[in-house]
């Protein structure tokens, strides 16, 4: 009898204690804005050209383990850059990335790393900026500072961007690279 009671005690304290870690996955949908840091190429110009602008867009992130998911984003940019020769040169994109993502909590929390791959869309290009192909593929990565605000959550993140391939259909070694920095609102459906 004794044995009987102490197999249903030890049953009822483990479920007890994993039932409290019982993980659900959930879905977050947040807002992003923030700056974007690239170095394009212009026509008959060695080297590459800052250009610095604004980005917004949005987000969609599904955690189907306790620090693992995916993320989902549709950012809109447009840069600019001041050159005394031809003046004020701007480009402009549709930048859709897809990015796994671990989190790494620490108490309330958390530091997130991303990394996958985008497709960018270019919108808009002055003549004189190198973008002659209409959709780039490349790779990302980023950091990300994630803290909660009232029933929201806020993020801060920095982003690096690479070209798989040549911006130009000519000439095959003009890859663009740019950061982001950004400031991102996520609401979740998660139960507590």
């Amino acid at each position: 009898m004794r044995c009987l009671i102490a197999v249903f005690l030890f049953l009822g304290i483990t479920n007890t204690v994993f039932s409290q870690v019982e993980f659900k996955p959930y879905a977050e949908f947040g807002v992003k804005a923030g700056a974007s840091f690239s170095n394009m190429f212009l026509e008959d110009r060695i080297g590459d050209e800052p250009f610095v602008g604004s980005l917004i867009g949005g987000r969609v992130v599904y955690l189907g383990e306790m620090n693992f998911g995916i993320l989902f984003e549709t950012n809109y940019s447009h840069l600019t850059h001041d050159d005394e020769e031809l003046g004020s040169l701007s480009y402009s994109y549709l930048h859709t990335p897809f990015l796994s993502r671990f989190r790494i909590p620490v108490g309330r929390t958390a530091i997130v790393i991303n990394l996958g791959s985008y497709v960018q869309f270019v919108m808009h290009n002055d003549d004189q900026v190198v973008l002659e192909r209409d959709a780039l593929m490349g790779l990302a990565g980023g950091l990300e500072f994630t803290f909660p605000v009232g029933k929201l959550s806020a993020s801060v993140e920095g982003r690096y961007n690479y070209n798989l391939h040549s911006n130009s259909t000519t000439i095959d070694d003009l890859w663009a690279t740019w950061a982001e920095v950004g400031l991102v609102f996520s609401y979740s459906n998660r139960k507590r």
